[in-house]
């Protein structure tokens, strides 16, 4: 039972994108030679470590997916982040921002695995929980629903939070100093949304 799961692991992590990442056939090779050895915790580390690797060249290819520039605001070279590992199995990070000048910013979030997921989808297929608050609502993203939360700070600057639910992951899109529902919406929606899903799915 425990070689048919390795093998399966292995068949599931091998095509495609391993060619892009040498690291990860290294660690494929590392977990194989364990497993043969019988070093089965080091086996679990290879294959592991194997996963993180994967998670980032996908979390860099998301990054190269999403633009650069967002109405008038470009992104911050500093913000692009790419996490591939998480508690237990590696799980995915990636976070971009972006800014104009001091009056207005934005971001866009993918996590995986994460634990808002279980909450938001509860919110947004049973509208009793949203009913109270007129600041929360469902809308669509693409082919996606979401669950768009207004703000406003004491000095009255807006912002807006649209969390997109996708699989086992998460993508939070956010902004501030930015007045227009639509136009955050809109934002949202130019976002290559069935592209990032391909990838992390």
């Amino acid at each position: 039972m425990k070689k048919l799961l390795f093998i399966t692991v292995l068949l599931i992590l091998i095509p495609g994108i391993i060619l892009q990442a040498q690291d990860v056939q290294a660690r494929l090779d590392e977990a194989s030679s364990s497993y043969q050895s019988g070093n089965l915790e080091n086996a679990r580390f290879a294959l592991q470590e194997a996963l993180n690797e994967l998670n980032q060249v996908i979390g860099k290819e998301i990054l190269d997916l999403l633009p650069t520039e967002m109405n008038g605001m470009a992104k911050v070279e500093e913000s692009d982040n790419v996490t591939g590992s998480g508690a237990g199995f590696a799980g995915l990070y990636v976070n971009r921002s972006y800014a104009l000048d001091t009056t207005a910013s934005s971001s866009i979030e993918i996590v995986s695995d994460s634990p808002m997921l279980a909450s938001i989808n509860a919110m947004m297929t049973m509208p009793a929980f949203m009913s109270s608050d007129p600041n929360q609502k469902r809308i669509k993203i693409g082919n996606y629903k979401a669950l768009l939360t207004k703000d406003s700070d004491d000095e009255g600057m807006v912002s807006y939070d649209i969390q997109l639910p996708f699989g086992s992951s998460l993508l939070t899109f956010s902004t501030e100093g930015i007045d227009d529902e639509d136009e955050v919406i809109n934002m949202a929606n130019s976002l290559p949304i069935n592209e990032i899903v391909k990838l992390t799915q």
